[in-house]
């Protein structure tokens, strides 16, 4: 059941990253909250729904972008992945791991978007770069606690 809630939270929070968080950002800057879900179903779900619910995530965050089909659902399964195998390594049950682990992500998902980016030939200034490219992550992770708190309420007590 928990599973199904989970694909109506990645629905909502999709549509929240393109219409509402347009006018709640800074800089211009906006947290990546499927980025977000998919960190969450990556810690608190089996290997294959993660999986599954960080593709769906990465299909849905590249039907609302302007990007490079695709991109997003690679990337998002690749997360989800290297997620599942540290997971098995370490323990991310401190939210102090878990909120480095997403500003670490959320860094690096930037940058390789911004290199795909320069290798289509889309160019951007380097302070626009590296506003988006430090800025963004340190958002996404303060927002990721605040959907943590409410995402263990939610998922943890079924």
């Amino acid at each position: 059941m928990k599973n199904f809630i989970f694909i109506a939270i990645i629905i909502i929070f999709g549509l929240l990253q393109t219409t509402i968080l347009n006018y709640v950002n800074i800089f211009n800057i906006k947290p990546d909250l499927l980025l977000i879900s998919v960190i969450i179903a990556s810690l608190f779900f089996e290997p294959i729904w993660a999986i599954s619910l960080s593709i769906f995530a990465g299909i849905l965050k590249d039907v609302f972008s302007v990007n490079a089909f695709g991109m997003h659902t690679i990337l998002f399964f690749l997360w989800s992945f290297l997620i599942i195998k540290l997971s098995r390594k370490i323990t991310l049950d401190n939210n102090y791991i878990k909120l480095v682990l997403i500003f670490i992500i959320a860094i690096l998902n930037n940058i390789i978007i911004r290199l795909i980016f320069l290798f289509l030939g889309n160019f951007i200034s380097l302070g626009l770069f590296l506003r988006i490219s430090f800025i963004e992550p340190l958002y996404t992770a303060f927002i990721f606690l605040l959907v943590l708190k409410f995402a263990h309420t939610l998922l943890v007590s079924e």
